[in-house]
């Protein structure tokens, strides 16, 4: 039987007055849906319930994997991190950065002796623990003292493919109004004796929205001084780690839900242009849905559509690795006639290119089939797409979100707002292009 709704209730009681259904029946139906709205509240309650359960036992087994690793870099004196000849190959370029860091967390979140002891060394080494809050840099909470801030940036430019291809826009306040060039300087060729006309360059603007992000990790409350280096190592790349994984998420896939935070990223933006594909002219369809139907002329026709003035130096693919060996690389080695080492490898081991433009993966974007699917991105992303910072990377501390399982909160915050304004229109393409797969 179908639940009862409150249509079919308000529908007894006007049927009352024409006697086409008694005062029982409406008492019964208001009583069964009494009786199934308790259900349905029991239901959700015990599926939170479990949920919440499901979170803390994963919670659990992250601590237990971050103290396990805590514990073998600690047995292995760092070897991890180190050199066969002893040299420090971390995250934050010295072995006495990564030290200083692990103690900045201990001073967040260790146990009042600990936490009064590593603020004591680093007080000693003349960095001192700052305080912010949600709205202002002067109170509340724990900021990442400014010795840390370039390492961190760094780290996450070097995880995020998103941050290290666009413009970073510095924030004052949690909006922000950025300049995009719309049109250059005109050039005359006036007459002897005769003042050339003035021209100036046009700008539109960009508006952009920082939100505040967060993620979350936890680790035993009965942490030690010793655990300094590998607490900093660990901390400090899951941290880094995460935020520069949604910027690309974001970045990249954006479209607008809160799935992405309310930002809408190129792939979005790209969709957005106009309801029928045929229609953006950033966009170029591919001659099938399926990866194995799309063409080398689909590619060339993609490099085509790139504005000239995008095509300066900083133009590359970005795209998911599996897509890049499975349909770039199998198109490049079926080329008739063509070097296929021409097509694919970069200048160095590690680097990869396709038609001499630099190829940069991000597992952010599509790595499945599907149809209508924008599978890569080629542009010069720098011309059409700022990260607007609006706060750097701050660490807190929660002793009582995990105090059933004796762990410590670790959370990290930043505050961005990546915006993607290079999409092009109906007339003309924008510095950021992409190839789409056709609809089935």
């Amino acid at each position: 039987m179908p639940p009862v709704t409150l249509e079919q209730i308000e529908k007894g009681l006007d049927q009352i007055k024409t006697n086409m259904a008694t005062k029982k029946e409406v008492i019964d139906l208001i009583d069964k849906k009494i009786d199934e709205d308790k259900e349905k509240q029991q239901a959700e309650t015990t599926k939170a319930i479990d949920e919440a359960k499901t979170t803390i036992d994963e919670v659990k087994k992250a601590n237990d994997a971050l103290a396990s690793q805590i514990k073998t870099l600690k047995a292995t004196r760092f070897a991890a991190i180190k050199t066969p000849d002893g040299m420090y190959k971390g995250m934050w370029g010295d072995l006495e950065t990564a030290r200083n860091f692990g103690l900045y967390v201990l001073a967040s979140v260790g146990g009042e002796a600990v936490s009064k002891a590593a603020t004591e060394q680093l007080k000693n080494k003349g960095i001192e623990l700052k305080a912010i809050s949600s709205g202002s840099n002067a109170l509340g909470g724990v900021l990442a003292p400014t010795e840390f801030i370039p390492s961190l940036i760094m780290m996450l430019a070097k995880y995020g493919v998103f941050r290290a291809n666009v413009l970073e826009y510095p924030m004052a306040g949690e909006s922000a109004t950025a300049p995009r060039l719309s049109s250059g300087l005109t050039v005359y060729c006036p007459g002897e004796g005769v003042a050339p006309d003035t021209s100036d360059p046009g700008f539109s603007s960009v508006g952009l929205q920082a939100k505040k992000w967060m993620t979350l990790t936890a680790i035993d409350s009965e942490v030690d001084e010793d655990s300094a280096i590998a607490i900093g190592e660990l901390v400090g790349y899951l941290i880094a780690h995460a935020f520069a994984k949604k910027e690309d998420e974001v970045g990249f896939l954006g479209d607008g839900t809160s799935t992405y935070f309310g930002h809408t990223g190129i792939v979005g933006a790209l969709l957005a242009v106009d309801a029928t594909i045929g229609n953006i002219k950033s966009l170029v369809v591919a001659d099938g849905n399926l990866y194995s139907e799309i063409t080398l002329a689909n590619f060339e026709t993609l490099l085509g559509t790139l504005p000239d003035e995008a095509d300066d130096g900083d133009a590359k693919f970005h795209c998911h690795r599996k897509f890049f060996y499975t349909v770039m690389v199998k198109l490049a080695l079926a080329a008739g006639g063509a070097n296929a080492t021409e097509i694919i490898q970069g200048r160095g081991v590690r680097e990869k290119s396709f038609l001499s433009y630099p190829v940069e993966f991000t597992n952010a974007m599509y790595k499945a089939e599907a149809d209508s699917q924008i599978c890569t991105i080629f542009g010069n992303l720098r011309m059409g797409a700022y990260l607007g910072d609006r706060r750097k990377i701050t660490i807190d501390r929660s002793s009582e979100r995990y105090f059933d399982t004796d762990q410590i909160g670790i959370r990290g915050t930043e505050r961005v707002a990546p915006t993607v304004h290079g999409v092009g229109d109906t007339t003309d393409a924008g510095p950021i292009c992409g190839l789409i797969t056709a609809a089935s």
